[in-house]
C-alpha cells in the first residue's frame, strides 16, 4: 500500500483526504496540530446567534464548494445572500453611508442613471469613468496591481473609493501591491478582448440576462455554519486516520520515501505528503528536502485580521441597516475596514428580535489594529460603530477572533513565483501543495487544490481511476 500523510487540517487537508478515500486510497493519516478541524472556517451558536469567526460564505460561480456539499448531502442546507436591494453594499465617505450604485460590478458601472445620480463618485471622477471606453489597452501579458489597473482604466476616485476598499478588502491586501493577475484576471481579459471593462461588463451582463439563464445568487452559507462543512467531512473520514492536536516537527527523505517526525514522540514513513498548512510552515518543514523551494515558498506573504460579531437588540439600532454592510476606504482614516450586517445578509444569523453585525480589522494597511486581544477589540469595534452607525447600546453578544498571519498576500508577480514553486515541486516526486497561498484563497479554491492533490496521488498509483473519470471535470476549471 502507499501511504499518504497530510498536513493541515484546514478545508484543503480535509478535502485531500476526503478525496483520496473517494477514489479508494484509504491507506492516509490527517495531521493537525490544533485540537480544531476546519482551519479559519468556525461557527459558534450562542444565545440564538450564529457567529462566524472566519468565512461566512463561499462564492457559487466556483463549482468545487457546491459539488463537495452536494456530495455529503449538505445541499437541503444551503443559504443563499440576499439579492436584489437588500444585497446593497455601502461606502462610507464624508461622514456618512453612500449606497454603491445599482448595477456596479465590482468596479465598473453598468447602468447609467444610478451610476450619475450616486453622490459617492464626484462629477470629475464620473467623467474619468465613463472616459474608461476610450483608454487604450495595455499591450503585452505583464502583471499589474490592482491599483495600477484602476487608475489607469477608471481614475484615482474609482480606485479610492470603489475598487480598492472592495477589492483590495476580498482579500486583506493593498491595492498598491495585489497583483491583478492573480486575483481577478476576468478585468485584464475584458481589457485585451473588448478593449474596455465596460463594454466587457456590459456584454457579461447580456448573457447572464439571457432568456433561460438561471438566477443564482453570488455567496452561498449553511444554514448551521460553515462548520457544517468541516464537521461532515470529518464524518465520512475513517477515525483512526485523524490525529488532531499532534504538531510536525520535520520531514526528511528516507530513501525514496519520506520520514515524518511528530511532536508526540512517533514518526511515520510516506511515499507522498501533502502540505495544506501556511506557505510559511510548509517552508519550514521541507527545508530539509529542498533549500530553495523552502526560500521560495517563505516569499508568499502573510498578514493578520480579526473579526469582531456584535449582537444587539434591533429595537435598540436606529439604523434600518437594509443591505449587506458598508467598507470603508482607507483615506477616511478609520480602525475598520468593513462592516458586514450578517442577519440580513443571511437567514438564522440571529434571532427575530435581534441583529448581528460582523467587523473587519486589521490587513495589509492595518495589521497592528489586528492583533490587539479580544477586549481591545471589541471596544474598537464599538467605538467605530457609534461613530458610523450612532450605535449606542451595550451588545448582547460580544466575540473576537484573530487569525494572525493567516491571509496570505498575492502580491505583484506571484503567478511567477507560484510557476517557480511548481517546477521546483516537479522534481521532488510525492511532495503535493494545497491551500489558499497558491492559486486561490477562498473555500472553493481550497478544496478545489485538495482535489487536485488527490487526483495527483490516485493517477500515480491507478491511472485513469474511475472516480476521477466520473467526477473531476465537474470542478475542474469552474
Amino acid at each position: 500500500m502507499s501511504k499518504t500523510v497530510i498536513v493541515g487540517g484546514g478545508i484543503a487537508g480535509l478535502a485531500t483526504a476526503f478525496y483520496l478515500q473517494q477514489s479508494g486510497l484509504s491507506d492516509f493519516t490527517l495531521i493537525e496540530c490544533s485540537p480544531h478541524w476546519g482551519g479559519k472556517i468556525t461557527s459558534a451558536v450562542q444565545d440564538g446567534f450564529l457567529v462566524e469567526g472566519g468565512p461566512d460564505s463561499f462564492i457559487t460561480q466556483k463549482a468545487a464548494a457546491m459539488h463537495l456539499c452536494a456530495r455529503l448531502g449538505l445541499s437541503h442546507q444551503f443559504v443563499g445572500s440576499n439579492t436584489g436591494k437588500n444585497a446593497t453594499t455601502y461606502v462610507w465617505s464624508r461622514g456618512r453611508l453612500h449606497p454603491i450604485p445599482e448595477g456596479m460590478m465590482l468596479m465598473a458601472p453598468t447602468m447609467v442613471l444610478p451610476f450619475l445620480r450616486s453622490r459617492l463618485i464626484s462629477w470629475p471622477g464620473k467623467l474619468r469613468m465613463g472616459m474608461e471606453v476610450l483608454v487604450p489597452r495595455l499591450p503585452g501579458d505583464q502583471d499589474e496591481s490592482l491599483a495600477g489597473f484602476v487608475r489607469r482604466r477608471l481614475g484615482s476616485e474609482a480606485l479610492n473609493k470603489i475598487a480598492g476598499p472592495l477589492m483590495g478588502g476580498i482579500h486583506a491586501a493593498d491595492p498598491e501591491k495585489l497583483s491583478l493577475q492573480s486575483t481577478f484576471p476576468m478585468f485584464q481579459e475584458m481589457e485585451k478582448k473588448h478593449g474596455s471593462l465596460l463594454r466587457g461588463m456590459m456584454k457579461r451582463l447580456k448573457r447572464r440576462a439571457a432568456p433561460g439563464a438561471k438566477a443564482t445568487p453570488m455567496f452561498m452559507s449553511l444554514r448551521g455554519g460553515l462548520q457544517q462543512l468541516a464537521d461532515a467531512l470529518i464524518a465520512q473520514l475513517p477515525r483512526q486516520s485523524l490525529r488532531p492536536g499532534c504538531c510536525v516537527l520535520t520531514v526528511h527523505p528516507d530513501g525514496k520515501r519520506y520520514k515524518v517526525v511528530l511532536g508526540d514522540g512517533g514518526s511515520i514513513i510516506a511515499d507522498d505528503i501533502v502540505f495544506a498548512t501556511p506557505s510559511y510552515v510548509t517552508a519550514d518543514l521541507v527545508q530539509q528536502i529542498d533549500p530553495m523551494l523552502a526560500s521560495r515558498l517563505r516569499k508568499i506573504r502573510y498578514v493578520s485580521t480579526a473579526t469582531v460579531s456584535l449582537g444587539f437588540k434591533r429595537s435598540q439600532i436606529n439604523h434600518p441597516l437594509q443591505g449587506a454592510g458598508f467598507i470603508v476606504p482607507r483615506s477616511e482614516r478609520r480602525r475598520i475596514t468593513a462592516c458586514s450586517w450578517s442577519s440580513e445578509k443571511f437567514q438564522h444569523r440571529a434571532p427575530d428580535d435581534s441583529v448581528l453585525l460582523r467587523v473587519f480589522v486589521g490587513g495589509d494597511l492595518a495589521e497592528d489594529l489586528a492583533e490587539q486581544d479580544e477586549p481591545a477589540l471589541i471596544d474598537l469595534a464599538r467605538e467605530e460603530l457609534q461613530a458610523i452607525l450612532g450605535i449606542t447600546a451595550t451588545p448582547v453578544l460580544a466575540k473576537a477572533y484573530r487569525w494572525h498571519k493567516a491571509n496570505p498576500q498575492y502580491d505583484l508577480g506571484h503567478g511567477l513565483r507560484i510557476a517557480e514553486i511548481e517546477r521546483t515541486l516537479a522534481n521532488l516526486p510525492g511532495l503535493h501543495l494545497a491551500g489558499a497561498a497558491y492559486r486561490g484563497s477562498g473555500i472553493p479554491d481550497c478544496i478545489q487544490s485538495g482535489m487536485n492533490a488527490a487526483q495527483s496521488i490516485a493517477e500515480r498509483i491507478h491511472t485513469n481511476h474511475p472516480y476521477w473519470d466520473r467526477h473531476l471535470p465537474v470542478c475542474i476549471g469552474s
